[in-house]
């Protein structure tokens, strides 16, 4: 019997039952084999569009706190240099000394110390002046665009040179300040 002729003695129940079960192996195999994939595809696309949506949205405010970072990171640009710049240092101290009448003795920079965005170069100093003029030293310090810290100094070997003047040794860590590059 030939393929045909049996297909026509079934019953109309047993050939929409045949119709039905193909249908559904067809749409299941589809389900199973492309439609799964292209649903997970489509949500993590969906998921990416909506999160660059989310930056679209947020961009603008970005853009104004970047453009009030660069105008912050070029006002502190002066003070946090990218190189060491010991040299211009030192004549701006050995300036400050002078207009102080305060006698410079050393200057001994120190190796770099190592930080996540910028170094710390120490420098040891000594000088020789009166209380209140080693005060104005380090008041117009203070007020350099570039920042030069002092911290551990000491007063030793006072000389008086008559009742209104006294010379000390006073001796300083300074530290200057430079982003690595």
């Amino acid at each position: 019997m030939e393929f045909q002729e049996k297909i026509d003695k079934l019953s109309f129940g047993a050939k929409a039952a045949i119709i039905v079960v193909t249908v559904l192996l067809i749409g299941g195999g589809w389900y199973y084999f492309y439609y799964i994939d292209a649903a997970k595809k489509a949500d993590s696309l969906q998921a990416e569009v909506n999160k660059l949506y989310k930056f679209k949205r947020q961009l603008p405010g970005l853009k104004v706190k970047y453009k009030k970072a660069q105008m912050e990171f070029n006002k502190y640009k002066n003070e946090l240099p990218v190189k060491e710049e010991i040299p211009s240092l030192l004549v701006k101290l050995t300036n400050i000394i002078k207009s102080e009448d305060v006698s410079l003795m050393s200057f001994t920079p120190k190796n770099a110390v190592d930080k996540k965005i910028y170094y710390i170069k120490p420098i040891n100093v000594t000088i020789v002046s009166t209380y209140k003029n080693c005060g104005s030293v380090f008041e117009d310090v203070s007020r350099m665009s570039r920042l030069f810290k002092i911290n551990n100094f000491s007063v030793t070997n006072p000389k008086v040179i008559n009742s209104h003047k006294v010379l000390l040794h006073v001796k300083f860590n300074a530290e200057t300040y430079y982003f690595k590059k």
